[in-house]
């Protein structure tokens, strides 16, 4: 192996589907290279690589899951699996580490409660969006995960009525899972537009979601915002915590005996509200100055190519993977996968192609690439390279669909322009919610290779 007078520099930040499956990707591309490497044992070293993961969680969330974990104890004990379970993560060119991220720049990483940066010469943006609590989950520790948890989970157990606030897929979802594993509760719906899930999709899945919920017994109350909510109990956590103001996960949007008035003057009373409100982004904590007259970010996140590189030709170094990036009307999960993985292999191809070579990068979703041109002599260090078929503000994000799992034993698709028949669609949903195929995926006490 040839050294290099000082290792090339990976950040990844951010965790979950499209963080890890970036370090995953890089680990197979870089580290694991030996002709012998069978995924039987750890890969061995490689000091001219140094691949950083920042996230303030110490292991993988499962958020697919997060509403039927807070109705069944059993099933949401499983949905946290610690960095400390994947033994890959554990190679001596890999580092964690567990910290707030409060400023991306073209350089380096700063953290919230440190005083060092993160320097790269390659960095993967996998900062996700964020959500309150428990939904957005505020534990950085398996162990706090499953001690908030717990509460969430006996409240919903003893309260006798719940109100959602929100009709997207969060909040659908959440209405569903309560009213089915507590078919005696009064649960509540409460969202402004006259049919819930707003989005790119048709009325009719938009009918057959409200359908499962009436068969559920889900009281809906759609077409109506609520303007007031008051509450004599305090919430879980009634002190905005430390760096809530940059992570809106955070802070806890559950409050206990609780009154709302909507716009119609309707007043609802629960013991229980579950506050669903779409997201905000993370696009704040990067400061990435444009190098052209198009903007950094989107509305819908930032502006990357098809090969997932910051569309600027400045940041040919920079990636953004998952539901950070502007690809994709719709936020999914396997797509965020399929993007940190592309983002990874893409990284890989730069560090690989030498001054003047061109280097053929992927492109996300697909299996074609565009040359880009290498720069980094010996190791690869600021190679460059572009994808042609850039998704920017220029042309309309992908769409591809949405499944909705509303209880254990309905679900809601739309795929594309087609809406699946409802007694087709339960039968196309993994009884697990793909908690197993996500946690096989991120090699739980094994060593992945190469598919």
């Amino acid at each position: 192996m040839h050294l290099v007078a000082k290792p090339v520099r990976i950040a990844v930040a951010g965790g979950n589907f499209a963080g890890l499956n970036a370090v995953k990707s890089l680990y197979l591309q870089l580290l694991a290279t030996n002709p012998d490497y069978d995924g039987t044992k750890q890969a061995p070293p490689n000091p001219n690589v140094n691949i950083t993961l920042i996230d303030r969680k110490d292991g993988f969330v499962h958020y697919l899951g997060m509403t039927r974990g807070l109705t069944q104890p059993e099933y949401g004990s499983k949905l946290w699996v610690p960095y400390s379970d994947m033994p890959w993560l554990q190679h001596p060119s890999i580092t964690i580490k567990k910290s707030i991220i409060s400023r991306i720049t073209p350089t380096h990483i700063e953290l919230a409660d440190a005083s060092e940066n993160i320097e790269f010469d390659y960095l993967v943006i996998a900062l996700g969006q964020s959500r309150n609590a428990p939904i957005g989950v505020a534990s950085s520790t398996r162990s706090e995960y499953l001690e908030a948890m717990g509460k969430y989970q006996t409240s919903i157990k003893e309260a006798k009525s719940i109100a959602v606030v929100g009709g997207g897929a969060v909040g659908t979802e959440l209405a569903a899972d309560i009213k089915s594993d507590y078919p005696d509760k009064h649960v509540t719906l409460v969202h402004s537009r006259d049919l819930p899930i707003a989005g790119p999709f048709k009325d009719e899945f938009r009918n057959h979601v409200v359908d499962v919920l009436k068969a559920l017994g889900v009281n809906t109350v759609f077409g109506e915002r609520v303007v007031e909510e008051t509450s004599t109990t305090e919430a879980f956590a009634p002190q905005p915590p430390k760096h809530s103001d940059i992570l809106s996960e955070l802070v806890d949007s559950v409050k206990r005996n609780a009154t709302l008035k909507t716009s119609s003057g309707r007043v609802i009373e629960a013991d229980l509200v579950f506050n669903t409100l779409g997201f905000k982004t993370k696009a704040p904590l990067v400061d990435l100055p444009s190098s052209t007259d198009a903007p950094i970010f989107s509305p819908s996140g930032i502006r990357v190519n098809s090969c997932l590189q910051v569309d600027d030709p400045k940041y040919p170094n920079i990636f953004a993977a998952g539901d950070v990036n502007n690809r994709g009307l719709v936020k999914l999960a396997g797509a965020a996968a399929n993007s940190g993985t592309v983002a990874g292999k893409n990284i890989a191809k730069l560090m690989r192609a030498k001054d003047g070579e061109d280097a053929v990068l992927d492109i996300a979703g697909g299996r074609g690439g565009r040359s880009g041109r290498g720069a980094g002599g010996d190791a690869g260090r600021g190679g460059r390279g572009s994808g042609q078929h850039g998704v920017s503000d220029r042309g309309a994000p992908e769409y591809g669909g949405i499944k909705l799992v509303l209880g254990e034993h309905h679900a809601v698709i739309q795929k594309g322009e087609e809406v699946v028949p409802p007694e087709i669609a339960k039968n196309m949903v993994a009884p697990d919610i793909k908690l197993g195929k996500a946690t096989k995926n991120l090699c739980i006490n094994a060593f992945p290779i190469s598919k």
